[in-house]
């Protein structure tokens, strides 16, 4: 039960968050000033490619990806999320900090932070985990490495390209 209300609590924050979401894109650029590239329209999600892949929880299993975007949410919060050929889902919640491209579960407060990984509608229980989301400006898009360790559904290794900041 405790569990359900972790989710209820965290989809209720992140509703908040989405309809906060306010943009604060540099006027004479069109550049997002935390990621130094421009935000694009949603239909990009289905231009990223890439492979996710689960081990040590029972059989290897690769993800395709099918679509990709990152979006903005209150404040210095942002929402990374994949899906994939096979209906499932991972979405990881990071908190921009600084300049920095990576984003650790265990970060100190003045850090970047993955403060949490949901994998289909499963909120993972992180081990020391990262995410690595690097702006391609030649691009428009992400090049993003993530290397995601749970307690009980294994770890998620892989990249995905060409993923786009959504306005």
């Amino acid at each position: 039960m405790q569990k359900i209300w972790n989710i209820v609590l965290w989809m209720g924050i992140l509703v908040t968050m989405a309809q906060c979401n306010q943009r604060n894109d540099d006027p004479k650029t069109g550049l997002n000033p935390d990621w130094q590239i421009s935000p694009t329209d949603i239909t990009e999600e289905t231009n990223a490619t890439g492979e996710i892949t689960n081990q040590n929880n029972g059989p290897l299993v690769k993800y395709q990806v099918a679509s990709s975007l990152i979006y903005k949410g209150e404040g210095s919060l942002y929402v990374f999320k994949l899906r994939f050929t096979t209906q499932d889902s991972l979405t990881c919640y990071i908190e921009k900090k600084t300049q920095d491209f990576n984003y650790h579960s265990d970060a100190a407060d003045d850090q970047n932070k993955l403060h949490m990984v949901v994998f289909n509608q499963d909120t993972l229980q992180l081990k020391p985990s990262a995410i690595s989301i690097q702006p391609r400006q030649d691009e428009n898009k992400f090049h993003t490495v993530s290397n995601i360790h749970s307690q009980t559904k294994g770890d998620f290794n892989g990249t995905v390209n060409g993923v786009p900041l959504i306005q």
